[in-house]
């Protein structure tokens, strides 16, 4: 029995080699001839976008929808906040993430990502429940939601951005945004103060 177990074994190795062996080579001449086929059809102006991970692109995603949404509650705060610290806060918010937002949506042009110029729902829903508050109550809603919260929101993806990426220029943006973002929490311990 051992005999024929042993001898069934290298048959069934022999043939794993075999079938190895030729679709080792059944694959690089796919390859081979599939290079060829492309080199010889491609447009010389053709140019070829680099191969973006999921994670790159939801992170260009929520990074333009936390920054687009970090302005547009700014501006809000400018028409709704009658407290002067508040409103420097919300035009420092303006001033830096303006910038960040227009590199940021270069880079995705560059990496042939479209994101969504709109706010998400999420975001819509924020701008929407702060308008509806004046005075004191807004100027404590607005820092707590937009500031703290959010603030908060963008250390989380642009530090999961930096850990997970994979795309070296998306990295390097989120390792830039951080330093925004911790000062932005900063200047809020001075307004909770």
């Amino acid at each position: 029995m051992n005999l024929l177990y042993g001898n069934l074994t290298r048959k069934f190795t022999c043939f794993l080699g075999i079938v190895g062996v030729s679709s080792a080579i059944t694959i690089a001449g796919y390859a081979e001839i599939n290079q060829q086929a492309m080199a010889d059809t491609r447009p010389h102006n053709y140019t070829i976008l680099p191969r973006i991970s999921e994670i790159d692109r939801v992170y260009v995603q929520e990074a333009n929808q936390a920054g687009m949404a970090e302005v547009e509650l700014a501006k809000l705060a400018l028409e709704r906040s009658k407290n002067e610290q508040v409103r420097q806060y919300a035009q420092q918010m303006i001033q830096d993430h303006t910038p960040l937002n227009q590199e940021l949506m270069q880079l995705a042009q560059q990496k042939g990502i479209t994101p969504s110029t709109n706010p998400s729902p999420k975001y819509q829903a924020l701008k929407a429940q702060l308008s509806e508050f004046d005075g004191s109550i807004f100027d404590e809603a607005y820092i707590n939601e937009a500031g703290i919260n959010g603030n908060m929101e963008n250390l989380v993806i642009h530090t999961r951005q930096i850990q997970l990426g994979q795309d070296p220029d998306l990295q390097a943006f989120a390792a830039k945004s951080i330093p925004v973002v911790e000062t932005h929490l900063q200047l809020l311990d001075f307004l909770l103060i």
